[in-house]
């Protein structure tokens, strides 16, 4: 191979590789999280082809979608073992084919999610950097572009290492990520870029943000008084001035986008000079024609972080009490169960629900007790149980079997999905300040609260 040649090839593992790796250890960092996406990419798939009379290629979306999560893991792991024996240049034949079919399974995923609009955000680097499917589906052709040539020059790349060092960094990259990926997984992530980490204020990331304002000049033309507001001065900028309206106390003024707005992307004819407004004063229409029109436009950076929290009292027909939660001055521990049966078994008979707690899983239970009676000897304390589920008689059921009078509260699934990545899962809330959460692994003693938080 000549050396130039080379030298792309070489720039080419190394961009694949370090991307492959940053992306992979991003998702293994929270590999629930990435199954998640997966689970809606399937469900979504599973639909369509429902609908497009494919039957056959439904039904194994449905057993995909059954085991996301070892996919989701299996993904990551690989992903990250790629990158590194990419930059290495061990058993390049084999990787670069690995390579090709995860970046072709990637840009499909992608794509479609872009064609189809199938889900807002492609997961692909979590939500450390949300991209938009469009974003994700360019990002993985550029790599689909790097990858190829490394897959025709595979046979000519030599590994770094010893075939001893060859094995032995396949085998410990394995190991090594596996074991990262699989304790994220059994705990909480590491690193935690979700609206509901620990420091937040969950009604700051309930409020629609300012966004990023589009500059807008309101002009008016001399010649026939025709007022638009544009957002760069008309090269006839001398037949143009500042519109003063007798309520505005500025000629530039920012004004904030939301969904509403309509972008009009125009061209004078006369000129061909392009220009973006807001609207065409009639005066003005022969002149000026529409290149391109952008209806409800959309700024993520506008959209609040946390778009559904609710906590639907289950005993007060469903009346939302979220607001009363998040201004109140004391301490709130919340239990989030996603799943009930993780307690125990349901059973329905003649006379209703009967539930029959679990010996082995009970005692998460009873730590969460023990920590409200510890806490409240101190602190006035309030404890909560966020739940996606709505039957009240599965819940005086659960609150039967395990004897609680803990008061339940309804929320979204996906909602209790986002907010941690446990079930059940464990928060300390002042107000709306998030002062902890755990994993129920990791549930911790009053002891180490007042030790590690309170103190």
């Amino acid at each position: 191979m000549h050396f130039g040649i080379k030298i792309i090839i070489w720039i080419f593992r190394f961009l694949v590789g370090g991307l492959f790796i940053f992306s992979g250890l991003i998702k293994a960092n929270d590999s629930l999280g990435f199954s998640y996406k997966l689970e809606e990419y399937f469900i979504e798939f599973g639909t369509i082809f429902t609908q497009n009379d494919l039957g056959f290629l439904a039904a194994p979306m449905k057993w995909m979608e059954a085991i996301s999560l070892p996919l989701a893991m299996f993904i990551v792991v690989l992903e990250i073992v790629l990158g590194i024996l990419t930059i290495t240049g061990s058993k390049m034949k084999q990787v670069s084919f690995l390579l090709l079919a995860l970046i072709i399974f990637f840009t499909f995923l992608t794509f479609a999610s872009w064609k189809w609009e199938l889900v807002k955000s492609c997961g692909c680097f979590g939500d450390f950097i949300p991209l938009t499917p469009f974003e994700s589906f360019i990002k993985d052709l550029i790599l689909l572009i790097l990858i190829i040539p490394i897959v025709l020059t595979s046979r000519n790349i030599k590994s770094i290492l010893t075939p001893t060092g060859d094995r032995l960094t396949i085998l410990s990259s394995f190991v090594v990520f596996f074991l990262f990926t699989f304790y994220a997984y059994n705990h909480l992530p590491y690193s935690d870029h979700r609206a509901y980490k620990v420091g937040n204020r969950l009604t700051e990331q309930m409020q629609k943000k300012p966004g990023n304002p589009l500059t807008l000049y309101k002009l008016q033309n001399i010649n026939n008084g025709a007022v638009t507001e544009m957002a760069n001065y008309p090269d006839d900028y001398q037949n143009w001035k500042p519109y003063i309206n007798p309520e505005d106390s500025l000629e530039k003024y920012f004004r904030s986008v939301d969904e509403e707005l309509t972008i009009k992307h125009i061209k004078v004819k006369s000129t061909g000079q392009k220009n973006r407004v807001t609207e065409i004063p009639d005066e003005l229409s022969e002149d000026w024609e529409i290149i391109k029109e952008e209806t409800n436009v959309y700024f993520p950076d506008l959209d609040p972080k946390i778009y559904d929290l609710t906590a639907e009292s289950i005993e007060d027909n469903f009346e939302n009490k979220i607001n009363e939660m998040l201004n109140d001055t004391n301490f709130r521990l919340v239990l989030v169960i996603r799943d009930l049966d993780f307690f125990g078994d349901f059973n329905l008979a003649n006379d209703g629900w009967h539930f029959k707690k679990s010996s082995e899983n009970e005692k998460y239970y009873k730590q969460f007790q023990s920590l409200y009676y510890d806490f409240k000897k101190e602190h006035k304390v309030y404890t909560t149980i966020l739940t996606s589920e709505n039957d009240i008689n599965k819940i005086d059921a659960f609150k039967q079997g395990l004897k609680t009078r803990v008061k339940f509260y309804f929320c979204d699934d996906k909602e209790l999905k986002t907010m941690i990545r446990s079930s059940p899962g464990l928060f300390l809330w002042k107000k709306d300040l998030v002062l902890g959460k755990w994993h129920y692994y990791d549930f911790p003693t009053f002891n180490e609260i007042k030790e590690d938080i309170l103190n």
